[in-house]
């Protein structure tokens, strides 16, 4: 299957390297710290489709071995030395969905200057809040749709696919993704450049928040997804609360306008502490809509409920910081001095 030779080509290859308010529903409620006189983050993103679709194919192996130095996360040493794996990567560049899918990307992203920008300022308040963590090294590639992963972060390399973020109405998205993986239309929505700056962040986002202490009650698990929420919150003040749920505006004015109702269930239902998983897949789980409200009402609105319990704990305890925050694991604690109770 095409996806999976090139997933695994990509497998390969990061394994050796591994080794709001109610007035305006697209309002940031968090206050955004200042960083005007902070040094600004320079984000380059080195683009290793490009890099790798300009070597000659009949002088592969000393084509990687000069892409090896800027681009060692995805060619290590053994990537151009070893034959079988140059063949690997040739057969990558021929393989018929590779040709077809890099001209539209190149087409679609010719650069990546407004990106790179946004990162740049996504990484200052970054900076701001983690001054001991490294900036991570920035990668685009076409990865053959892997759906699965769009954005790549680990060992400070953040990877993304640019493939994954075409529009939602690109041929390839419905004719594979939909036909032999079964993505529905309303995941395909998101493959669109819009959501590139919040997935990387979110990426970031699941490696600093500490859940070790795991619990299957909804409460820990949404309060979980608030914090990630919060983050993207913290790194990317400009960016629409739309943007950072996969919701559409309507879809959030829903939010907005329900929240006291859904709030109410899930108090009367005895949600909160209930590990019962079918319950909190109801609320939480992804699909066209919430199945326990109507099908007006947008997917996931306990996890939008969650991101709520969160800001109201972080107003109201302006002491805690983002690090104390992704420490802290007692969701039941955060959720008594959060103080949460929206208007009716």
């Amino acid at each position: 299957m095409r996806k999976t030779f090139a997933t695994t080509l990509i497998i390969l290859f990061l394994i050796i390297s591994f080794s709001c308010n109610k007035c305006n529903n697209e309002t940031n409620r968090v206050k955004s710290v200042d960083i005007k006189n902070e040094d600004t983050v320079k984000i380059k993103i080195h683009r290793y489709e490009k890099a790798l679709n300009g070597i000659d194919p009949k002088d592969m192996k000393n084509g990687l071995k000069n892409l090896h130095h800027e681009y060692s996360f995805f060619i290590p040493d053994s990537a151009w030395k070893d034959e079988a794996n140059v063949k690997q990567v040739k057969d990558f560049l021929s393989d018929p969905l590779y040709v077809a899918l890099y001209p539209d990307c190149i087409e679609k992203f010719p650069d990546l200057k407004d990106l790179e920008a946004k990162l740049g300022k996504a990484f200052t308040y970054f900076k701001h809040y983690y001054p001991e963590k490294k900036i991570p090294k920035v990668f685009s590639y076409v990865s053959c749709l892997d759906y699965e992963a769009p954005v790549k972060y680990a060992d400070s390399v953040l990877i993304i696919s640019l493939d994954m973020y075409l529009g939602s109405n690109y041929k390839y998205y419905n004719e594979i993704l939909a036909t032999k993986y079964n993505v529905p239309s309303y995941v395909q929505r998101r493959y669109r450049k819009d959501y590139i700056l919040p997935d990387c962040m979110r990426a970031i986002a699941t490696t600093l928040i500490d859940n070790s202490q795991q619990s299957e009650k909804f409460i820990d698990y949404v309060v979980y997804q608030g914090k990630i929420l919060y983050f993207l919150d913290a790194m990317l003040p400009d960016t629409p609360d739309s943007l950072k749920m996969y919701y559409s505006s309507s879809q959030m004015d829903w939010c907005l306008k329900n929240e006291a109702k859904v709030w109410s269930y899930i108090v009367d239902k005895k949600v909160l502490f209930t590990p019962n998983t079918n319950i909190i897949a109801k609320l939480c789980t992804d699909g066209p809509f919430t199945t326990v409200f109507s099908r007006q009402s947008p997917p996931r609105v306990g996890i939008w409920i969650g991101w709520q319990i969160v800001r109201s704990y972080m107003d109201n305890n302006p002491k805690v910081t983002l690090k104390d925050l992704f420490l802290d694991q007692d969701a039941q604690g955060i959720l008594s001095k959060a103080k949460y109770k929206p208007k009716k």
